[in-house]
């Protein structure tokens, strides 16, 4: 005997419903919009910022090479150029403001889009309201791990279900990853600012604390760089999750719909 829900599963509880069926919120079929096209637009806006951190990466390191050969004192090395080059960075760096900008104006879209369809298919499984999804990266302290706690959740709301409805968790390594990697990068992004004293360097001390800041920069990038990778897989699938949910029950839900419909259509005249 089938889901009297989605037809596509075997009943599992006794109200006639799948496992699956009976852990989602009444009508999600209809109410569920996989966040697709946020998806796509967050996708290319992760994949500008892991250009952009890689491109920093080189920069960084030519400019920490430079500062070295300086302080061994090698010839040919213009006092000039770590100075000239330092300007490269910090210009880039406010090139891509923009799209950090828009970067995090779409998460915050996508994630709450998100959230919603978690929402309908498991409703008792969020240790947070949906406002956290806004407010958990602007609320100090709890900035630290709230974001992090509604995504998991999302994660675990939307898994695949297996032949009888269960849902089936897949692994949250990637989850993982991507916040310690973005965590660790706003830690180390800070360490980097109050230790370079700037480009414009003449002596060693400068020199060698300049070097410093930069090694702690290049270590910012690199995880921003794995964070936004990572961003990207997690993105990806949690989206692709929610739209398997959906495609499963669809088709049933527009025909149980169409039905309704002509059943509405019918009745009166039948009365009459």
């Amino acid at each position: 005997m089938k889901c009297v829900a989605c037809g596509a599963r075997p009943v599992g509880t006794d109200s006639g419903r799948c496992f699956g069926c009976a852990e989602a919120a009444p009508g999600w079929a209809a109410a569920l919009r996989p966040a697709n096209g946020l998806a796509t637009a967050l996708n290319v806006l992760l994949g500008l910022g892991a250009v952009a951190a890689l491109a920093v990466v080189v920069l960084d390191v030519w400019l920490d090479v430079l500062a070295g050969q300086l302080l061994d004192g090698a010839d040919g090395v213009d006092p000039d150029t770590p100075a000239a080059l330092g300007s490269v960075v910090h210009t880039f760096n406010g090139a891509v403001v923009p799209v950090g900008l828009a970067t995090v104006v779409v998460f915050i879209l996508w994630f709450h889009r998100t959230r919603g369809n978690a929402d309908l298919l498991l409703p008792k499984g969020h240790r947070l309201g949906r406002g956290w999804t806004i407010g958990g990266w602007f609320t100090p302290i709890v900035m630290f791990w709230f974001p992090w706690q509604l995504m998991v959740d999302c994660w675990r709301a939307s898994a695949p279900l297996d032949a009888e409805g269960r849902r089936r968790t897949p692994s949250e390594s990637i989850v993982a990853v991507w916040w310690l990697t973005w965590m660790g990068s706003l830690i180390l992004g800070r360490l980097a600012t109050l230790k370079s004293t700037g480009f414009t360097v003449r002596d060693y001390a400068d020199l060698e604390s300049l070097r410093i800041g930069l090694r702690l920069e290049t270590a910012e990038e690199v995880l921003r760089l794995v964070a936004a990778i990572t961003a990207i897989l997690m993105v990806t699938r949690l989206t692709a999750m929610q739209r398997e949910r959906r495609a499963d029950i669809n088709p049933l839900a527009a025909r149980a719909a169409q039905e309704a419909r002509v059943q509405a259509v019918t009745t009166p005249s039948a009365s009459a």
